[in-house]
């Protein structure tokens, strides 16, 4: 765009030609009590850019007038698209942007279960544990799985998710197979890493530099739900036997050992009957110093093929509480993403290779339905086994034609192009898996102004 007389004809014509993006989420009026101004934050949740405008600016927005806008200010806007083409099909646009991140993987993600065995007997875990272990010949026929993907060429990196029931009771088939999988990476001109979830009951200090320096390991997931009044109560041991001092010491002594780049991600499950154990587990983990050592987040309890989603709160509740503890994590000093980033592939549901390969070799491509009895026998979400053929089409793959043609709630909603449509699988079952942010996204807005005290600098 040009200055001068010109170049303002030039704005106003282009002006003409735009709409307000219906992606866009905006805070309430923020005051500056300092200076008497008025703003607003925007979040374009298109490209998951942030801007903090003045009310007036946010009035002319929703009035359509921009050919009023300063050309500097309207550049920004649609640059942000947070202004777009008045003809748009902006649904569209974001589901062909979706697809083409799908067929133009860098990355191959495969998950292992090596056992289907669990200590833990969680309330709301869906999954029927066996003592059974991947069989060495499914490891062989899992192996070669890879490396026939891996020669398509298409991957730079080849990621591991170990998984379960409990990954860690199976070790020694991680083993048996850490070697071959990064065999099989630099075989297909890859890189190698992985990831462990965890419940930490064996993440001693030993199993933890072995996970880093033998299995390429650089982040390990673990449950606490609360203090130990909370968390006994919901994962204890199959015997009964609570297990929060074990895992919680096991956590301290982990982030303890120097120079271990090993990420720990504390993830805390929450329903109506642990809500008010998230703060003090947050405070006991900041009194132990562990602020700058772990990444921490709460997730509400779901369905897993079961009733667990029966004690859950409100999405509506659980973000107004989610908002007070992103605010604590702060004041402790943990950081917190208070905004989510552009999501172009949902999970792993939608991608043509990632698969998931449980203890008896069967195949899935999502991670919350094996092991699961309530999909029948056999798994109705299985799509292969690990030495029969090419899988078969999977129930949830196109779940991104079907956002297109409106079959679910994420068409109009702003949040699409930030949480991706939320989870497949729960759709296709009839539940609503809204990201907690659709429900707090105003408030999380004000909270990063707060933080950055509206600073112009810390927005785009």
């Amino acid at each position: 765009m040009v200055a001068g007389t010109d170049g303002r004809a030039a704005v106003e014509q282009e002006s003409s030609r735009l709409k307000l993006s219906r992606y866009v989420v905006t805070s309430d009026a923020l005051a500056d009590k300092t200076n008497g101004t008025v703003r607003r934050a925007l979040f374009g949740t298109r490209l998951g850019v942030t801007l903090l405008v003045s009310e007036s600016t946010w009035r002319t927005l929703t009035t359509g007038q921009f050919q009023i806008l300063p050309t500097e200010m309207l550049e920004r806007l649609v640059s942000a698209e947070i202004l777009v083409p008045a003809g748009e099909d902006e649904l569209a646009t974001v589901i062909q942007q979706n697809k083409a991140a799908i067929q133009s993987p860098t990355e191959l993600y495969q998950v292992i279960q090596p056992t289907a065995w669990c200590q833990l007997g969680c309330g709301y875990c869906g999954q029927e544990h066996s003592v059974r272990f991947l069989s060495s010949t499914d490891q062989q026929l899992l192996i070669e799985r890879i490396r026939l993907r891996l020669a398509s060429g298409r991957y730079s990196r080849l990621r591991i998710g170990w998984f379960g029931a409990e990954p860690l009771v199976g070790l020694r088939v991680m083993r048996a197979m850490s070697p071959l999988l990064q065999g099989a990476a630099e075989a297909g001109g890859c890189t190698y890493v992985a990831k462990i979830v965890t419940n930490g009951v064996l993440l001693t200090e030993t199993t933890a530099v072995e996970l880093v320096e033998r299995h390429k390991v650089e982040s390990a997931e673990v449950t606490l739900d609360g203090l130990a009044e909370h968390h006994d109560g919901r994962r204890f041991t199959k015997a009964g036997k609570p297990t929060f001092a074990q895992i919680f010491e096991n956590l301290c002594a982990v982030a303890a050992l120097p120079n271990l780049p090993l990420r720990l991600i504390v993830r805390c499950n929450v329903d109506r009957f642990n809500v008010e154990g998230v703060s003090p587990l947050m405070r006991l983990l900041a009194n132990r110093g562990l602020q700058r050592r772990i990444s921490f987040y709460v997730a509400p309890i779901h369905s897993w093929g079961n009733d667990a989603d029966e004690l859950a709160m409100s999405p509506e509740e659980f973000g107004s509480r989610e908002i007070e503890w992103l605010a604590e994590l702060l004041n402790l000093g943990f950081e917190a993403v208070l905004l989510p980033t552009r999501k172009p592939v949902v999970c792993m549901a939608v991608q043509r290779d990632a698969e998931l390969v449980d203890a008896s070799g069967d195949v899935f491509n999502c991670t919350e339905v094996s092991q699961v009895p309530a999909y029948g026998s056999p798994n109705v979400y299985a799509i292969g086994r690990v030495g029969v053929g090419p899988r078969s089409e999977s129930r949830l793959s196109m779940f991104n034609d079907e956002v297109l043609k409106g079959a679910y709630g994420c068409p109009t909603c702003p949040m699409l192009p930030v949480c991706g449509g939320g989870c497949p699988k729960q759709w296709h079952e009839g539940r609503v898996p809204c990201p907690s942010a659709k429900f707090n996204a105003p408030e999380r807005l004000a909270l990063l102004y707060a933080v950055s005290r509206g600073r112009a600098d810390k927005w785009s």
